[in-house]
């Protein structure tokens, strides 16, 4: 098994994951797409621990959305977490904010979800490693059988499949029916939260940020809801742009991004990496081309941006509607209220840090945020 490589549209999720389970490993499953790293640690068979570039399978941001931490309590876990050197989770038992028994379940979900997105890609790389991983603290330790994250895998592909013929968009505004709203959907409750955000107009890519939600966690409850009445999504004309797959032109694309690369322009880098890897999601250049890219970003951008600053926002709320954001860029203004610095917000964000400074660097360069010193 060392040295096993290869990508997920010619070795499948389900038949690497069998394997390993019938050879009841032990090591590191790693799985990448585009900017998104997956890492499963598994110990005889057992998954014992994951890490995810997707912000949504954070710890924090599920400890947010299952009610067990505000904002303002995570970040100020962040704090201790700095200053201490400890892990995050030891840190909130320690103070008592999370019992280590909801932490242990919180770990565990945080386990099975980010292997269980992976089963939704169609395409690319994976890598699997024998070094054991590092002894869990006692208390904390979680331990899943591969076998049962593959039978909800099997399921999951059945529910997504009814899940999108009823929301096959992340743009679609949803339509409620106030007078089905069920009494179990209270003010605080997931449902509550969800209902009222889609009596204002969110839409549902910009409800999951707000709610810190799982991307399967959330179109479960609108499936639900869905089937009680209580709402519908509004219709959304899909348009899917075809992919180059020339070899030649994914050769200019590289060239291309390593001449703006090399003339500093790390963000033309960025972008003409990220179409390059999304035209031929197989291409180890271009997943190498897109690191390099990101990280001279976000080097620069945290160069430029103070995460000591407090973003003011300066448009008229009235506005904000004609500036034509996304959901994500929608979601870090509603975050910008005076008190939170810059760095506050990218913690506590479900987006990757780097998205958060583009989103800013975005803000400042139109005049949207101001960031004042804090």
């Amino acid at each position: 098994m060392r040295g096993l490589a290869g990508n997920l549209s010619f070795m499948p999720l389900p038949e690497l994951v069998d394997f390993l389970v019938r050879r009841r490993a032990t090591g590191s499953l790693t799985c990448e797409r585009g900017a998104v790293r997956k890492t499963i640690f598994l110990s005889d068979g057992n998954a014992v621990g994951a890490a995810s570039t997707d912000a949504r399978e954070f710890l924090g941001q599920l400890l947010i959305n299952f009610g067990h931490l505000d904002e303002e309590q995570l970040s100020k876990a962040f704090r201790t977490q700095q200053e201490t050197k400890i892990r995050l989770g030891k840190v909130l038992t320690m103070v008592g904010l999370v019992q280590p028994r909801v932490l242990r379940e919180v770990l565990g979900i945080k386990i099975r979800e980010t292997l269980l997105d992976v089963f939704r890609w169609e395409s690319g790389a994976f890598r699997v490693d024998e070094d054991p991983p590092a002894p869990p603290d006692d208390e904390l330790a979680v331990s899943l059988p591969l076998a049962d994250i593959l039978k909800e895998a099997e399921f999951r592909t059945t529910a997504w499949e009814a899940f999108l013929a009823r929301f096959p968009s992340g743009s679609a505004t949803l339509l409620v029916d106030e007078s089905r709203v069920p009494a179990t959907a209270g003010e605080g409750t997931i449902d509550g939260k969800l209902l009222m955000l889609a009596v204002h107009g969110r839409t549902i890519d910009e409800i999951g940020l707000a709610l810190h939600a799982t991307e399967f966690q959330l179109y479960q409850r609108l499936y639900a809801l869905s089937r009680q009445g209580v709402l519908v999504a509004t219709e959304i004309a899909i348009v899917e742009e075809p992919l180059e797959q020339d070899g030649q032109t994914l050769t200019m694309a590289l060239a291309e991004s390593a001449r703006s690369l090399a003339a500093g322009r790390p963000a033309e880098a960025e972008q003409v990496a990220r179409r390059a890897l999304g035209a031929s999601p197989a291409s180890d250049e271009a997943r190498q081309a897109l690191a390099a890219a990101r990280e001279a970003l976000g080097a620069a951008l945290r160069a430029a941006l103070d995460r000591r600053a407090v973003p003011v926002v300066k448009v008229p709320p009235g506005e904000i509607g004609a500036l034509g954001l996304d959901a994500a860029q929608k979601y870090l203004l509603s975050r910008c209220d005076g008190r939170r610095a810059l760095g506050q917000i990218a913690q506590v964000a479900p987006l990757e840090e780097l998205e958060v400074l583009k989103a800013f660097a975005g803000f400042v360069e139109r005049g949207v945020v101001e960031l004042r010193a804090g």
